[in-house]
């Protein structure tokens, strides 16, 4: 099934929609198609970020606009994220755009730094009048997911051999059956196209207590100074500023 194109969404003048009937994943490759009032999201993740929040659309309270073009090529984000937001509100009046990213590429490399400045920079006008959020995750999306068990705030400097041991105890049984790697399996489609890995990340209260302990630990290390030496997610962003 081919995506549906974006003015298609916009043509509608309801003010609020619920989630079309949704076809099967081999069908919608993972995609569910949202009313324009929803927001709007970007993402460097092929796998792992896109099914994450299709999944939380299916299963929570909380909804997105999804389309799969909008997420891959985190490694070029300063450059496309731009073209994307551009795109988004070419054709969607009144859109808010949430941009999900790992800054795990930033550490110790300072061509990726001045990069990375020059992209708020640019978004300044947007980032200001709040169409654009940034929720980036240092280092990456998979430390997001470990604040829904622990309350760790220590400098992770790559999502390697450390998050692993972190992640694995917690997330590991929610893939029966398989030998691999808990971050192999997050960036695998065969593993995170099922909900199941999302619904229990969210139950009882975690993905709840998740955003608390994000908000919480950014806001006391930004009151220390001390943001940078320290592992957050902006993520809980998407969540509480919509």
């Amino acid at each position: 099934m081919e995506e549906r194109e974006l003015a298609e969404v916009v043509e509608q003048q309801q003010p609020y929609f619920e989630a079309v009937p949704a076809p099967s994943p081999e069908e919608d490759e993972g995609t569910r198609d949202m009313g324009p009032l929803y927001p709007f999201l970007i993402s460097g993740g092929t796998n792992t970020e896109r099914y994450y929040f299709t999944h939380i659309n299916d299963t929570t309270d909380y909804k997105f606009n999804i389309f799969p073009k909008y997420f891959g090529n985190e490694a070029s984000y300063t450059e496309i994220f731009p073209e994307r937001i551009k795109d988004i509100i070419k054709n969607n009046a009144g859109a808010k755009i949430f941009c999900v990213f790992d800054l795990d590429t930033l550490f110790c490399n300072e061509t990726n730094k001045d990069k990375h400045k020059a992209f708020e920079d640019n978004l300044k006008q947007e980032i200001d009048s709040g169409i654009v959020v940034l929720c980036p995750s240092m280092p990456s999306i998979e430390y997001w997911f470990l604040l829904h068990f622990e309350d760790c705030t220590d400098l992770i400097k790559s999502c390697g051999t450390k998050m692993q041991r972190l992640l694995s105890p917690h997330m590991l049984p929610y893939f029966p059956n398989t030998n691999k790697k808990i971050l192999n399996l997050l960036k695998d489609k065969k593993y995170v196209v099922s909900p199941n890995w999302v619904i229990e990340l969210c139950n009882n209260g975690k993905l709840e207590l998740a955003i608390q302990r994000a908000e919480d630990n950014i806001n006391a290390a930004v009151a220390d100074g001390v943001l940078e030496s320290k592992s957050y997610s902006y993520v809980y962003k998407a969540f509480k500023e919509r």
